[in-house]
């Protein structure tokens, strides 16, 4: 007998009303939320027709023209910015590190600010910083756009020589070599401590406040005046050379390191097409996510980071490994580690996949415990010849000394360490930041154990990558240019996910931690309102350019494809 809704015998949908209108709403949102990414979908361009390149007919100058141009004029401002001498983006005095000394330095050629008429006063701030705030982020957005704009013609176009990304590389970069350290005062302290070793002091017994008052040590950020260097011994013997070579010349000596930076990002573009040939990949793609990558050109080269002469090493060594030359890539990888000790990494894999990829895991460890003792044995022996030690070693927890709030044990640590002072239980923040910090690492540590273990040939690269990325997210500062570390090793066999992922992390780590913020902010309250007003409107115009264009696309794409209504009748 069936139920009659007249007869008051309700059906399911009436027993239940509060059950169908959740369900309702469920479905609604659901619907909403699926038109909704499809939406962003539509907003990523589509890559169009894949067309291999043809010698002699493919138009490669005419494809690179506009992205090779838009990039070499972003590096252009950037550099122009920068130098402003009220940029915040490169350091512009020379206080020294003795309080109440006055150092007479520079810290680069030129933007160079005129002294304040008030000792240590800083200047007001005038139209040129906006300037320069405009000049910088906004460059840093369009090298940016320029970057993804190749990579997308490298993946069109298939198998173009990487010799024409070179060009673009030179293009990008030769406005970067003219400008002071950009974002970091790092290169400073390289110049001190190389300074240090010229003159017989060893850099893993004093900070450079050892120097006293002079240029050098004037030009040092006064957070590392007091501490040891956590750089090997080859890279600190380069130092010492350095400062000979330029006659202890204290902006020279940042040149020289600049130019080491150069040639290790050099070396990336060597090898890194290499090895993502060897793993089955187009090797213009790998050139253009590694080495193109404005994270590396800003950071590692504008910067003067010896993170890439470290990457070098490391990528050069990997690739010797793979072409059946294991000795000689552990060497370089060892080098590396004598450079910045992340490069350690490389001898690991080396001695893990030296007897190929089909082996037992028992069988594994004999050669990479013996490729370490090797890499161990040479490490004693160079620290040994530079007259250095291993006091290296005991220094490589000082990048903790500053604290990074992109890093997250470091955030979880101040939180709770909030929390408990909330409760009534006492500051304890300097013991808890301690612990949090040593659990990052230990997690770290159990990440890499567990990638390494499960790599095989094929993806070995990724594993490091991932690897690099947990140890710097996990560890106890996080710094754009490490960041880089990863993402050079993830771009030689990126597809889909994993070059979505090398391209988002790139793009936000190039702002990582605000350059410039805090000279900024420090300036704002003298600032003109009408110039921040003028500035924040110019940085959100650029910033939201791309995102306007893209968001029009999709949606004339979903008018495109939307259904007539059928009329009834």
């Amino acid at each position: 007998m069936e139920n009659d809704p007249k007869a008051g015998n309700p059906g399911p949908e009436h027993a239940w009303p509060f059950s169908a209108r959740l369900s309702g709403l469920i479905d609604g949102a659901r619907g909403r939320m699926d038109r909704g990414i499809g939406f962003l979908a539509r907003m990523r361009k589509p890559l169009g027709d894949v067309q291999p390149y043809v010698l002699g007919e493919t138009p490669v100058k005419r494809l690179l023209a506009a992205p090779a141009i838009v990039g070499f004029v972003s590096a252009i401002a950037i550099t122009w910015g920068a130098s402003l001498p009220s940029s915040p983006f490169t350091w512009k005095s020379c206080t020294g590190i003795v309080s109440g000394s006055v150092t007479v330095c520079h810290p680069w050629f030129f933007g160079i600010p005129p002294p304040p008429v008030v000792a240590g006063a800083p200047l007001p701030a005038d139209k040129t910083l906006f300037i320069g705030l405009v000049a910088v982020y906004g460059g840093m957005v369009l090298m940016l756009q320029a970057w993804i704009a190749l990579i997308r013609l490298a993946r069109r176009h298939r198998d173009l020589p990487v010799r024409c990304f070179a060009v673009v590389f030179a293009a990008w970069t030769a406005p970067l070599l003219v400008v002071a350290p950009l974002f970091s005062r790092d290169s400073y302290s390289y110049a001190a401590q190389g300074e240090m070793m010229s003159r017989g002091i060893s850099p893993y017994l004093f900070g450079p406040a050892m120097l006293g008052v002079n240029a050098f040590s004037g030009l040092v950020d006064k957070l590392w005046a007091n501490v040891t260097s956590p750089y090997g011994p080859v890279f600190l013997w380069m130092a010492g050379v350095n400062a000979t070579v330029v006659d202890h010349n204290e902006l020279l000596a940042v040149v020289g390191f600049r130019l080491l930076a150069l040639a290790g990002v050099v070396m990336i573009a060597i090898f890194v097409p290499r090895l993502a040939r060897s793993y089955g990949r187009d090797p213009s793609v790998a050139f253009v996510l590694a080495v193109l990558n404005p994270l590396v050109l800003l950071h590692l080269v504008a910067g003067a980071h010896n993170d890439a002469l470290m990457l070098g090493c490391l990528v050069a060594g990997l690739w010797l490994a793979r072409e059946g030359r294991p000795v000689l890539g552990l060497l370089l990888c060892t080098i590396g580690a004598m450079i910045k000790i992340p490069a350690f990494i490389g001898v690991v894999y080396i001695g893990w996949f030296w007897l190929g990829d089909e082996v037992s895991w028992r069988s594994r460890l004999r050669p990479t415990v013996m490729a370490t003792g090797l890499a161990l044995v040479i490490m004693a022996a160079v620290s040994q010849i530079v007259g250095l030690g291993w006091g290296w070693t005991t220094a490589l927890g000082n990048s903790a000394t500053v604290r990074s709030w992109s890093d997250p044990p470091t955030v979880v640590g101040s939180l709770l360490a909030k929390v408990l002072e909330l409760l009534g239980l006492g500051n304890h923040q300097p013991v808890i930041l301690s612990g949090t910090k040593d659990l990052g690492m230990l997690l770290a540590a159990a990440v890499a154990l567990r990638l390494l273990w499960r790599a095989r040939d094929a993806t070995a690269m990724r594993a490091m990558g991932l690897t690099l990325l947990a140890v710097v997210f996990l560890g106890p500062a996080v710094q754009p240019w490490y960041i880089a570390w990863s993402m050079v090793f993830l771009a030689t066999i990126a597809e889909h996910q994993l070059r979505v992922l090398v391209i988002a992390l790139s793009c936000v780590a190039c702002f990582l931690g605000l350059p410039g913020a805090n000279s900024l902010v420090l300036q704002f309250g003298e600032a003109n309102p009408i110039l921040i007003v003028l500035a924040s409107i110019a940085i959100v115009i650029l910033l939201t350019i791309p995102l306007v264009m893209r968001f029009r696309r999709a949606l004339h794409e979903t008018e495109e494809n939307r259904v007539p209504a059928v009329p009834r009748g």
